[in-house]
């Protein structure tokens, strides 16, 4: 786990892993962004469906529970299907916690991917990564060694760079 962005609230946000999710699960100066479909506090075990796909209706991208949201995000080669707005859901709610003080943790399975990724568009919607995609992925590379997206999830970033930049985040 790693500290991406602190505030003077004591508020922080953390990069990690499933292992750094179930550490921090219970303490209550946390929140955690869940990047995943499946494993702990992921969107499949948060909303307790048995079937692959996830069910239709208002939960189906997020869900939130007590100290996290669980985005319904898996890690595909083709960026088409990952949608945006799981992205936007993350953000928000990251932004929310850490204008309450809280820590937050943005995680997916193995901390490679979904989760850094959400990271590094947190940092580029706060107005921390004002450079292009590549300056500012070289940057987070130095912030967050184990930066390693896949390809879908690195081209979603690259063509809404631009876009997040111009999210309302700027409170943080």
């Amino acid at each position: 786990m790693q500290e991406i962005y602190s505030v003077k609230n004591g508020g922080s946000v953390w990069v990690g892993d499933d292992n750094d999710y179930l550490k921090i699960k219970d303490n209550d100066a946390w929140k955690s962004v869940r990047c995943c479909k499946f494993g702990p506090g992921g969107h499949k075990e948060t909303l307790g469906y048995t079937t692959q796909a996830a069910p239709p209706g208002k939960d189906y991208l997020s869900v939130e529970a007590k100290n996290r949201i669980a985005i319904n995000l898996i890690d595909m080669e083709d960026p088409n299907f990952i949608p945006f707005e799981c992205i936007k859901l993350a953000l928000d709610y990251a932004k929310k916690q850490l204008e309450e003080g809280y820590k937050v943790l943005i995680a997916c399975n193995s901390g490679h991917s979904r989760g850094p990724s959400t990271g590094l568009a947190f940092l580029r919607s706060i107005g921390d990564m004002p450079h292009n995609f590549h300056t500012s992925e070289r940057i987070y590379r130095g912030l967050y060694r184990k930066y390693d997206p896949g390809m879908g999830m690195r081209q979603k970033l690259r063509t809404h760079w631009s876009e997040l930049k111009d999210m309302e985040l700027k409170n943080v």
